[in-house]
């Protein structure tokens, strides 16, 4: 006697209760799967979101720390100070002597200076895809204006290096330093607004998390250099941009300085 003849025999109420219970179970069995699957993969997706979450907070702390640590002051030797409030005046640009010889340490020295840009500016570029849209626009604006000033130490070593001229010779290496001390002198405020901006972006973005993604961004020419793009909208308006000849002066001034500190020094060795 197969499973089928014995139901056939026992009452009606008895096969469908064997019936019933199990549909019963069999729903059980497909809405354990489906909660299990649905549960589980929706775990797995906050756990990873979680995850990057997480990176994206100690990102952000690291590159603060970096930002703020530019602003660590350092007391300029009162010769350099008073050789840069002379070569400043003599050019017509007037400096607040208050404090002014306090500097962020990168300006005391070009080398630093540079160490510095390249440091921030390569982290920057390697974690920019934890970045918000907020915090990713205000960082590329500040490696922008970061980028322009250490432009303008180029420009001044543009020459010597055109004429093969060592920039580590003493003559261009204390000229340069004091350059990098009267760029100091003038921009150090407005750095410090840039730093800021991007310090104060990143905290608005801790009080505001989420896992939505960026918008997608294309970096052309126009994205960097229009007026009233996302960069030169804001940079257009720092003293940076808007001196910027009054500026050039003080490194084309630096520049000739150098060039003839060289040839005097050549001359009195050929004596």
């Amino acid at each position: 006697m197969n499973i089928m003849e014995m139901l056939n025999l026992m009452p009606d109420y008895i096969g469908k209760g064997i019936m019933q219970l199990l549909v019963i179970t069999l729903c059980g069995v497909i809405v354990a799967w489906i909660t299990t699957y649905v549960f589980g993969r929706r775990s797995e997706i906050n756990a990873v979101k979680g995850a990057l979450l997480k990176r994206k907070l100690e990102i952000y702390e690291v590159l603060s720390g970096k930002l703020e640590a530019l602003k660590s002051l350092v007391l300029i030797p009162a010769d350099t100070h008073e050789a840069a409030m002379q070569e400043l005046k003599e050019l017509g640009i007037a400096i607040n002597p208050i404090n002014s010889d306090q500097l962020f340490g990168i300006f005391d020295s070009p080398k630093i200076l540079t160490e510095e840009f390249l440091s921030l500016d390569k982290y920057i570029a390697t974690k920019r895809m934890y970045f918000d849209n907020d915090v990713l626009i205000q960082t590329m604006r500040f490696q922008n204006y970061f980028a322009c000033l250490r432009r303008l130490l180029v420009v001044f070593e543009e020459p010597f290096v055109n004429q093969h001229l060592s920039l580590d010779r003493k003559e261009v290496a204390s000229v340069e330093r004091l350059l990098t001390v009267e760029l100091g002198m003038m921009l150090q405020n407005e750095l410090t607004d840039q730093i800021d901006k991007v310090v104060n972006t990143m905290k608005n973005s801790f009080k505001n998390l989420t896992f939505d993604h960026r918008d997608e961004i294309e970096y052309t020419y126009e994205f960097f250099n229009n007026p009233d793009g996302p960069i030169m909208s804001d940079l257009c308006h720092t003293k940076l941009f808007e001196k910027r000849e009054e500026i050039m002066s003080v490194v084309t001034n630096a520049a000739a300085l150098g060039m003839a500190a060289i040839m005097e020094s050549d001359n009195q060795q050929k004596k």
